[in-house]
């Protein structure tokens, strides 16, 4: 008799989740197009509950149903895709934004955006899927669009013009130089040299207190951004040189960085740098 009422007891507990289930299916179901994957997800916990409960002619039409509502969905996802895209797109260009590609890879200027229709969510990169800015980002046309816009507003209200920049970098060049006792001229490591650069762009704070409240961030995508605003500026033709990445230079992140070439999202990988003289900036 023990068994017996355990066993009701979990055909209680399953039948009211279900319930509940069903229940928050039919609420999301009212707008279909916009909660396609929340749904796909619901239908699933449904049809695993279901799976554990005994046979009986109620069970059977909850499993029809689950496999009915799965054909649905399928053919929903293709409405949300294209409303998905069309939403996106007239988003971007208010902002003056322009969206190429196609799906799973959407260009957006200096970012990529891969999607994932399969769980619904998106990761945005900088650069042809260079650097990882962020990951599982619900595939809502206005979220995504606002972590786009965030970050690139972050990137674009760096204050530094094109001649701090270049006096640092060289500065950072020449202190490379001497850590390793190689004369001028030599080309070093662009990674290292950046690792400098970031060591002079510290506040004093830092140096009397060298906690991470005090230290200044400076990540590969801002790096990479400070490189592009002085490639494009004329400095960059005063004895500059950047030597094109290997292929096996590319695969370790120590060994390289990308550089873009322009708003398109075209770039390049780089590993070493030099100055062909000395510099008074």
């Amino acid at each position: 008799m023990k068994e017996l009422i355990e066993d009701f007891k979990a055909l209680s507990k399953n039948t009211h989740k279900i319930i509940k289930l069903v229940e928050q299916y039919e609420k999301l179901n009212a707008n279909p197009i916009n909660n396609v994957y929340i749904l796909e997800k619901k239908l699933t916990e449904i049809s695993k509950v279901a799976g554990s409960l005994p046979d009986f002619s109620s069970k059977e039409s909850l499993l029809s149903w689950v496999n009915r509502t799965k054909e649905e969905l399928e053919k929903i996802k293709e409405d949300f895709r294209f409303q998905f895209g069309r939403e996106l797109k007239e988003l971007l260009e208010k902002d003056g934004k322009k969206m190429r590609g196609q799906y799973p890879l959407l260009r957006i200027g200096l970012y990529t955006l891969k999607l994932n229709f399969e769980f619904g969510e998106a990761t945005l990169y900088f650069g042809p899927e260079i650097e990882k800015l962020k990951s599982k980002i619900p595939l809502e046309p206005r979220t995504i669009f606002e972590v786009i816009k965030k970050s690139d507003s972050k990137l674009r209200t760096i204050k530094l013009t094109p001649e701090e920049i270049f006096k640092d970098l060289c500065e950072a060049y020449n202190r490379s130089l001497r850590l390793v006792n190689k004369p001028f001229g030599e080309k070093l490591l662009i990674t290292k040299v950046l690792s400098e650069f970031v060591v002079l762009k510290q506040p004093k704070q830092f140096f009397t207190d060298p906690q991470r409240k005090n230290f200044r961030e400076y990540s590969r995508v801002t790096l990479s951004y400070l490189l592009y605003i002085l490639k494009k500026s004329t400095l960059s033709d005063r004895g500059m040189r950047l030597y094109v990445a290997t292929f096996d230079a590319t695969v370790d992140k120590r060994n390289s960085i990308w550089i873009p070439e322009n708003e398109n999202g075209e770039g390049t990988y780089y590993s070493y740098i030099s100055f062909e003289k000395e510099q008074n900036v």
